[in-house]
């Protein structure tokens, strides 16, 4: 079965089950719960007749006489057979199980409620065994392998949300850890990663009633191009006994575990991609299945094709060595950066006023003004598009992130002398992806002349049916809302409770829509995207402290604008 095929079925489950937990579902919801399912079990089902499909055998067989081998065509037929077979077991079964699903809602004894859920187990058990064997004779894949970059952390964490979805027994957790040394990106065939997890993860939920799953994944090995991750997958199910343990990856094994063609299919697929597979149990303890898979290491890109990302963008620089001027400068237009140079205050901000910089380094240290000093009138600076430049503060102090002699809310990013060239490099580089997040917020909050846009209120005047004094108390219960998301999203930030900071931002976003002030709700918008991947708290920061400096302008057009509709009125 190919993965996105698993992806599609299991869509509607995945968003019930982000909403609602299983016992607060509705008949309703309930009910669609249980169609996510079933149609995750019928995806083989086929209209046509075995007649049907046996006509489509003969022709196949007729068409492969002057191209194949004996031995090819009956393998061939053979898959087709099965396939065949196979949909028409699915097409009772799931008339079955749609059946006991109506008996189910109906008012029966607790013999007759046993008696149907242990229908619906054999029906299940049938159609697991049935799509192992469509799974086994139809996956033409396992011979191929697909070598592109991937997400590995975010691969096994999407595979593992998948299978713990299909987890209703509350008596069972299936729990991952991995080893922080692995790298996110790696080069390899993510179908195959997925459907392995898929297989062995499903296995142990299958066989587990109660306890753990345990899934984690370690580097165990590293070489100039590769990267050998061990996976262990540990259940607390009955165990599998010794006489049995050889054959738990043979074409078809089955014992009290109820173990099926899953294995089998794991097995040839990390074979496939040069990889090794054990298994080891103990009955009435568990079983633990490790795995060895190699990836690849992406190919480092260089300095001067990492260099075109920063190419044209225009850099101020505070610098009062003369020595150090010449160096950054040669390196900057060497990476066709446009570069403005100076150790003055005021010659700096003429600059920054005049001109639209991407990007400021910042001596911490200077003769006069230090750039501490420098980067605070920055800050403070009344258009928006100077005061929120990217400021890099360039220093010797090691222990600058927790220094109290600087204000360090100033600055977006510290290099620290002596720095390399690759090393201002990659903080450019960095700086320039923020920037375009930066960019798509001032282009839709701030115009030409650094203006945020103004709110006009008369839609929701219209809406409190003319009535000003209930758009006052509107306008009231919003600035509270604000300053309570001022106050909560901070604290969440600082201590990385990114659950915290979602619930704080899905609160504040329908007061924001309402009450007009799209620079506040785009803001907003984009913390909640910053919160879905990868997190980057400096972005995060970044985004906040538009909110804050924002909020002001808002709070002050509000009341501008509740003034001029009530002289209207």
């Amino acid at each position: 079965m190919k993965l996105n095929d698993l992806h599609t079925s299991l869509s509607n489950l995945q968003e019930k089950l982000t909403r609602f937990s299983f016992d607060e579902l509705s008949a309703k919801e309930a009910d669609k719960f249980r169609n996510a399912l079933n149609s995750f079990k019928s995806l083989l089902e086929d209209k046509n007749t075995i007649q049907g499909n046996l006509n489509n055998l003969c022709t196949a067989n007729n068409n492969l006489v002057n191209k194949t081998t004996l031995e090819e065509k009956q393998q061939t037929l053979q898959s087709l057979l099965v396939t065949a077979a196979n949909k028409e077991i699915n097409v009772p079964l799931n008339g079955i199980l749609k059946f006991s699903e109506k008996l189910l809602k109906s008012n029966l004894t607790m013999e007759q409620e046993r008696i149907v859920k242990e229908i619906q187990a054999s029906s299940n058990n049938i159609l697991t065994v049935s799509k192992d064997i469509i799974d086994y004779t139809g996956n033409d894949a396992i011979g191929t392998n697909e070598c592109t970059t991937i997400k590995f952390h975010n691969i096994v964490k999407d595979v593992l949300f998948l299978c713990n979805a299909l987890i209703l027994n509350k008596s069972l957790k299936l729990n991952y850890t991995a080893t922080n040394t692995i790298p996110n990106d790696l080069i390899g065939d993510p179908s195959k990663l997925s459907q392995i997890l898929l297989n062995l993860v499903g296995n142990a939920v299958q066989t587990t009633q109660k306890g753990e799953i345990l899934v984690v994944s370690k580097l165990i090995e590293e070489t100039n191009d590769k990267v050998f991750i061990e996976f262990t997958v540990t259940d607390t199910s009955f165990g599998i006994s010794d006489d049995k343990l050889d054959a738990v990856f043979d074409f078809y094994s089955q014992d009290n575990s109820s173990l099926g063609l899953g294995l089998n299919v794991a097995k040839q697929l990390i074979e496939s991609i040069d990889g090794t597979i054990s298994v080891s149990s103990k009955v009435d303890t568990g079983t633990k299945f490790t795995f060895i898979l190699p990836f690849k290491k992406p190919v480092e890109p260089t300095r001067a094709s990492l260099s075109k990302g920063i190419a044209d963008i225009k850099v101020l620089i505070f610098e009062d060595n003369k020595l150090n001027q010449k160096l950054i400068e040669l390196k900057l237009k060497k990476w066709n950066c446009k570069t403005f140079i100076t150790d003055n205050c005021n010659v700096g901000l003429e600059i920054l006023e005049n001109n639209p910089i991407d990007i400021i380094l910042m001596d911490l240290r200077m003769p006069g003004k230090n750039g501490d000093v420098i980067a605070e009138e920055i800050r403070n600076n009344n258009d928006l598009r100077v005061k929120n430049t990217p400021i890099i503060a360039v220093t010797a102090d090691h222990d600058i992130r927790t220094s109290t002699e600087f204000n360090i809310l100033n600055f977006t990013e510290f290099l620290l002398k002596p720095y390399t060239s690759d090393e201002l490099l990659s903080t450019l580089l960095e700086q320039i992806e923020n920037n375009a997040n930066m960019e798509t917020l001032t282009s839709n909050h701030i115009n030409d002349k650094g203006d945020v846009p103004k709110i006009n209120l008369t839609p929701v005047l219209n809406e409190c049916m003319g009535d000003i004094g209930m758009l006052q108390e509107l306008i009231r219960l919003f600035k509270n809302n604000a300053l309570e998301f001022i106050g909560k999203a901070i604290v969440h930030i600082r201590n990385e409770d990114y659950e915290g900071l979602k619930f704080s931002t899905h609160k504040i976003k329908a007061g924001l829509k309402m009450m007009k002030t799209e620079a506040l709700h785009d803001t907003v918008l984009q913390i909640e995207n910053a919160i879905k991947d990868d997190i980057d708290v400096k972005h995060l920061n970044f985004l906040y402290n538009c909110f804050v400096e924002e909020y002001p302008i808002i709070d002050q057009q509000l009341d501008d604008e509740l003034l001029r509709l009530a002289q209207e009125a």
